[in-house]
């Protein structure tokens, strides 16, 4: 089992998340119908989160802005490396599942 899929399965098992299998390689995770990440295998996630943490996750470096009107939106490209930090990429994905799910 690949990085990603670890990072989809675990999830998978957060009350309410779903896939829209829209494809095998690219595919969003959603909180009640609503997409809180977007996965592009191999290797980038790009996930919608709360401006302050947007911000935060941009000046660090650990992403980069996504086009409008995604940038606008909240969404930003985590493109993944030879070492992803899963603990890093986890809470990222868990901040954005609870931001969108404040916007049902």
């Amino acid at each position: 089992m690949g990085f990603l899929e670890i990072i989809v399965a675990e999830m998978l098992l957060v009350p309410g998340v779903e896939t829209d299998d829209a494809s095998r390689d690219d595919f969003e995770l959603r909180i009640g119908g609503k997409a809180f990440a977007h996965v592009h295998k191999p290797d980038r996630i790009d996930i919608r989160l709360p401006p302050d943490v947007k911000e935060n996750v941009l000046a660090r470096g650990l992403a980069s802005r996504s086009p409008e009107p995604h940038d606008r939106e909240g969404w930003v490209a985590l493109k993944l490396g030879q070492n992803p930090q899963l603990p890093a990429l986890t809470r990222l994905l868990h901040q954005s599942y609870r931001f969108t799910s404040t916007m049902l």
